[in-house]
């Protein structure tokens, strides 16, 4: 289906509503077969509340097309600066077909280097730095594949399989973000792969985790939980305090497939056996993308009814909890983004525009180019006939219309 039969600034509830037409469907029809109330279904349509990700992706397998045609990803038509933040995606996407070919006019960095640059990588990605991450990658993937094509013996070569493992991981992630999920899904595949040759049995549940993220988006919560449970029995049996912190995410990921699905009760259970395991004390990060702390035990506390559509809730769980996560403004802007939400379904538009300013302070690539927070953009215009500065102004820097 063709993106540009919508519009750019289309919401999700105008998307689904005209592609619904255009399948001649009412939406008594849609709402049985996507599996969604008739109420909620007509809330969203009409601009009245915003679509939940669970929401887009029920109603996108009712209407038979991807996630991204209801979401409009990747976002090209951004009003301010377009594709600046993006410039560097046409030369990752060939440093990606160049995987068993590559192509350098310098000898090859030492591992080393190699291992340095793949850490400022990851700082940039905890930093939502995403634009200069996109930059650097390119050239850093043409080094990954040459040190793997000259690597001999054993323990280098699984060096070189682990080190391209954590580089697919940030191709993956500033993909996923920007809405290239035709690229995040060929980066995930290959991680899954690298970590399976690089001789460190965690390596592979922290890939099934990263891939899981696709998963979620696309909706296949069963696919993704059975991905996740045999993760969670892998990093079990290797019984390290790292192992514990990989165990620790998973059980946090766990929980928001179990909230996508409408099991509220799991999903807190998980997030209660993770708190238990930091409670225990366990390193923090011994991976990209691993984040086993109180902070991120509680960010995935209050993102639960969230997906669960219970504001409430969720807005008790954040004013009860403090933010406090310096190295991660990723999730910490995450955070907000869901606070937003949250307010929103409580029905304060204020708040919730503050919760997305917060958002933009801390994480701003994240929070320009995250679904959710064009949702709420809609929510908040559709909830308020009174057009704010602030609203008109955040509107436009993330390039939405009304």
């Amino acid at each position: 289906m063709d993106l540009e039969h919508f519009g750019g600034n289309a919401g999700i509830g105008q998307r689904v509503a005209r592609l619904r037409k255009l399948q001649d469907m009412r939406q008594r029809d849609l709402a049985e077969r996507a599996h969604v109330s008739l109420s909620l279904l007509k809330k969203v349509e009409s601009g009245h509340a915003p679509a939940s990700p669970a929401f887009t992706t029920a109603c996108a397998a009712g209407l038979g097309v991807g996630v991204t045609v209801l979401t409009g990803q990747p976002y090209e038509d951004l009003a301010t600066d377009p594709g600046a933040d993006r410039a560097a995606i046409p030369d990752l996407r060939r440093a990606l077909d160049s995987h068993d070919d590559p192509r350098l006019d310098e000898p090859v960095w030492h591992v080393d280097k190699l291992r340095a640059a793949v850490n400022d990588g990851e700082a940039l990605r905890r930093k939502s730095r995403y634009s200069q991450l996109a930059m650097r990658l390119p050239l850093l993937l043409q080094h990954l594949y040459a040190n793997l094509a000259q690597a001999s013996g054993v323990e280098a070569t699984e060096t070189a399989h682990a080190l391209l493992d954590d580089a697919y991981s940030l191709v993956k992630a500033i993909t996923y973000r920007f809405g290239y999920l035709d690229l995040s899904a060929l980066a995930s595949d290959r991680l899954v792969a690298s970590a399976g040759k690089s001789g460190d049995p965690l390596r592979v549940p922290v890939a099934e985790f990263r891939r899981s993220s696709l998963q979620l988006h696309r909706g296949d919560y069963d696919l993704g939980m059975r991905s996740v449970n045999r993760a969670l029995v892998q990093a079990e049996e290797v019984g390290t305090p790292e192992a514990l912190a990989v165990v620790a995410q998973l059980h946090l990921r766990q929980a928001v497939f179990q909230a996508r699905a409408g099991n509220g009760g799991d999903a807190d259970a998980h997030i209660e056996e993770a708190r238990n395991i930091v409670a225990r004390g366990v390193p923090v990060s011994p991976y990209f993308d691993v984040r086993a702390n109180l902070a991120n035990v509680e960010f995935h506390s209050v993102a639960v009814p969230v997906e669960m559509s219970d504001g409430t809730a969720a807005v008790a769980r954040a004013e009860a909890m403090l933010v406090d996560d310096r190295e991660e403004s990723t999730r910490v802007g995450h955070h907000h983004i869901d606070v937003a939400r949250a307010w929103i379904l409580h029905g304060n538009r204020e708040k919730a525009l503050q919760s997305l300013q917060e958002a933009r302070t801390v994480s701003p690539q994240q929070t320009r180019y995250h679904p959710s927070v064009r949702e709420t953009l809609h929510a908040i215009a559709a909830t308020d006939a009174r057009a704010t500065d602030s609203l008109a102004g955040f509107a436009k820097w993330a390039g939405v219309t009304f």
